[in-house]
This record gives C-alpha cells, sequence and structure tokens, in this order.
C-alpha cells in the first residue's frame, strides 16, 4: 500500500549497505522540506501515532498503545477519539483513576452539532468548515494527469497501484462535496457527539464500580450528628416571598448525617451510581428525589423535613450564612471563577470547579458539614411558595403533594444568594440535576447523649 510517508520510502530505495542518503538527493528533500512544509514530506504524526496505537491494541499490547497514545494526545490534547482511546487502556491497565479523569474530560467538553469538523489541508493557513458524509472511502488516487507533480516521484519503488483511504467532506464554504486523501488532510470534530457522550457515561459508571471493588468495602459507616431540637425562627423578611413570613418552628429531637451521602456509601447499597461528577467522597448527583428517598430507608434513616434541615443548617445562628452576613470562597462551594456557569463570580476562588470531596470546607456549629453550597439537598417537603403562611408551629411536614419537591443549601453551580440557610427552592421531583445530592435524617428520643442544644 502506499506510504506517504517519503522520507521512508526513500530510505527503502538505497542499498543496505550505505544508508546515508546521497547529497544531492538530500538536497532535493531539503528543498520539498523548506519550500512545500514539513506536511508535503510527512504525514500528519498524530494521525501516524493512532495508526500505530490501534495497532498496537489489536495486538493487545496495551502497555505500548499507553505510551503510543499518550504521545499523540501531547500533540492534540483535545482530540476525543484518542482521549476515549486512553482511557479504554487505562482501564485495561487497572488505573482506573486516570481512565476516570480522562473520561470526565470527554463529558466536559461541548456537545457537538451533527459531524461539524475543522479539516487542515497542506497549503492552507487557516482550517476549513466541513461535514464529514463518509470517514473512509476507499479509492484509488487520481490518474497522475490530474495530479500536481510529486518532486519525490522519482524516488518511489513503483507506482501507486492500491487503493487509499479518503474522507468525503462537505466544504461549508464552498458548497462542494470533495474526497480527500487522509494522509493530506486532519480533521478535527467541534466537540463530542451526544452518542459518545453517552457511551462515556456508562464508561464512568463501570470504571467507578472497579475503583470501589478496588478499595475493598464499598461503604464506610459515619455517626450521625444527634439534635436535641427545640423552637427557633424560620424563613427571612429579606429573602424572596416563599421565605415570608418569619415564624416559629419548634421540632422533636432527631439525628442528620453529618455530610452528603457520597457515592461509595450510594453505589455499594443501590448498585448503581447516577452522578455526573464521579468520585469515592465526592457527593452522589443526578438523582431524583424518590432514589434519594429510596437509599435513606435502605438504610434505616428518611429524608429531613424543611424545617429540620434549616434549623441544622442555622446551626443557632440568625444571620444570613451560618458564617455571618456574608459567604466566601473559604466556606462553600459555589459558582466561583472556576465554575463553567454565567453565575460565577470571578472575585472568588473556593478551590473547585465542580463538586468536592465532602468535608473540604468548615462545618457549623452543629458539626454538619456542606450545608452550604456543593449540591443542594432533597428533602422530604413538597414545595409550595406560600405554605409558610399557614405552616403549623409544631413538626410541620409540608403540604398536601404538588409536583415539585423542595431543595436545599445550593451548590457549586449557583450564586452565593442560594446558599443561605433560609433559601428555598423547588425542583421536579423526578428531575436529575448535577447540581442537586441528598443527606439522611432520622428520628431519636428526647433523652439520646451527644447532641447539640
Amino acid at each position: 500500500m502506499f506510504d506517504p510517508f517519503f522520507g521512508i520510502r526513500f530510505m527503502d530505495t538505497l542499498p543496505t549497505v550505505n544508508r546515508d542518503p546521497p547529497p544531492i538527493l538530500f538536497e532535493v528533500i531539503c528543498v520539498v522540506w523548506l519550500c512545500l512544509g514539513p506536511g508535503a514530506v510527512f504525514a500528519d504524526e498524530a494521525t501516524h501515532l493512532i495508526h500505530q496505537g490501534d495497532q498496537a491494541l489489536l495486538e493487545k499490547n496495551f502497555p505500548s498503545a499507553e505510551k503510543i497514545f499518550t504521545e499523540a494526545l501531547e500533540m492534540e490534547p483535545d482530540n476525543y477519539r484518542i482521549i476515549i482511546s486512553l482511557a479504554e487502556i487505562k482501564e485495561k491497565l487497572g488505573k482506573y483513576e486516570e481512565a476516570k479523569n480522562l473520561a470526565q474530560q470527554i463529558l466536559d467538553m461541548p456537545e457537538a452539532r451533527g459531524r461539524q469538523v475543522l479539516v487542515y489541508l497542506e497549503g492552507e493557513t487557516e482550517p476549513l468548515e466541513a461535514s464529514v458524509v463518509d470517514e473512509t472511502v476507499m479509492m484509488f488516487p487520481k490518474p497522475k494527469s490530474e495530479q500536481q507533480p510529486n518532486p519525490m516521484d522519482k524516488f518511489l519503488k513503483k507506482p501507486i497501484q492500491e487503493p487509499v483511504p479518503h474522507y468525503r467532506l462537505f466544504f461549508k464554504k464552498s458548497g462542494k462535496m470533495q474526497l480527500i486523501p487522509k494522509f493530506e488532510a486532519r480533521i478535527k470534530y467541534i466537540g463530542v457527539p451526544r452518542r459518545t457522550r453517552e457511551k462515556m457515561r456508562d464508561f464512568l459508571k463501570r470504571v467507578h464500580k472497579k475503583i470501589i471493588a478496588a478499595s475493598g468495602t464499598g461503604e464506610t459507616v459515619v455517626k450521625m450528628v444527634a439534635l436535641k431540637g427545640g423552637c427557633f425562627m424560620m424563613g427571612s423578611d429579606k429573602g424572596h416571598n416563599d421565605e415570608k413570613p418569619v415564624h416559629e418552628v419548634c421540632l422533636s429531637p432527631f439525628k442528620i448525617d453529618p455530610y452528603e451521602v457520597v457515592q461509595r456509601g450510594f453505589e455499594a447499597r443501590m448498585g448503581d451510581n447516577p452522578s455526573r461528577f464521579v468520585g469515592l467522597h465526592l457527593p452522589v448527583d443526578s438523582l431524583t428525589w424518590q432514589e434519594a428517598d429510596d437509599y435513606c430507608k435502605k438504610v434505616g434513616k428518611r429524608l429531613p423535613t424543611e424545617a429540620e434541615w434549616e434549623y441544622a443548617a442555622r446551626g443557632n445562628t440568625t444571620t444570613i450564612f451560618y458564617v455571618g452576613q456574608k459567604i466566601g470562597g473559604k466556606f462553600g462551594n459555589f459558582c466561583d471563577r472556576n465554575c463553567p456557569r454565567g453565575a460565577r463570580i470571578v472575585q472568588v476562588d473556593d478551590g473547585f470547579k465542580y463538586t468536592a470531596p465532602v468535608g473540604s470546607f468548615p462545618p457549623n456549629p452543629f458539626g454538619l458539614y456542606d450545608m452550604a453550597g456543593n449540591v443542594s439537598e432533597w428533602v422530604s417537603d413538597w414545595m409550595e411558595e406560600s405554605y409558610y403562611r399557614t405552616s403549623p408551629k409544631h413538626n410541620p411536614k409540608g403540604p398536601l403533594p404538588k409536583d415539585y419537591k423542595v431543595i436545599r443549601g445550593g451548590g457549586w453551580l449557583n450564586n452565593p444568594n442560594y446558599l443561605r440557610s433560609a433559601n428555598r427552592a423547588g425542583l421536579w421531583h423526578d428531575y436529575r440535576d448535577e447540581g442537586v445530592g441528598f443527606r439522611c435524617a432520622a428520628d431519636i428520643k428526647a433523652s439520646a447523649t451527644e447532641s447539640h442544644p
């Protein structure tokens, strides 16, 4: 088959005794290199490495394939196909954390619109926009009479006689469809196709299960924090209308998890992990209210009521946030300068782009972590904006069933306003949001020890 690496083909024509090219031929190569650029003599190096890596994969030589694809990725760090191949190789080699990070890199990329690509052609200073019609069309190259003279032809052993792979591309600017030999072009997809993203989500789940299996037991028992209960002022006259009026609520003693439920424990119990951001010690995200409720019941607990949640979040404080009237990046994970959302606060850096491992920030006065930020949390109540006007004083359980459930606490994708202790929000109970998780609560007797006032 035709080898576009003219230098290699040229070397094959030399006597085996002396591999040094004659000075005249060396000058010809130099002229071609300087006049036409390296792409005229050597095919795209990354593409060549990909072919080598694919061959190593066919031979199941995973260490060699890992080395080759790593080198290719250094040349094209945004090539999602290289990233996918390298992620799968890392999984084969048992390097699950590295595989997870590569898969997450794919999911962080924008979604492609159709099969739009940028095409890099020899002689073009800028890439051309095109759509891929066919990725591989095997055909014979154009006859010599239709091609530009190639200064290296005289060094080839024989004329091209075998079909070579081509791209069939529709170029946006010219409005024409063309067949381009693959060795003359390099294409770069604009974004990641939706189907590929879905496959990588499944890949992440599979890798995460292997991470848990490799780490031994999947669940770590964390002691709940016991709260005596009592009366407090719920709501805010300075917040949204659904936070008004401020009213007194009295609660019976209860226990609550000090941390948001993490993926390690959730998957160990439920056999699945719906999370968008995968990690053993990251909070579960992207789960429905029912899934959160099912987990709590399965471990002998329940979701906290909205009143219990606010009482626990305040920690006997009456300020806007449990840390005071303002909150900064040292006390909670919200949409800071690292956040890819429009709500980001560019003056703040909390150290995390998405979710953070639970307990990364200081606890509130009750010893509870992430009650402000990281992920918003499902509670048991249905959402009704006017509920505070009629809610009972003692142990309110929320209104009659509606369409939305209450979420509390704000998360990594929200601005600090959502982290206020009194802030309320509603979410469709079957909806999955990458900024929503949960923690569990449980009833206790009034005489329980080790409780907070």
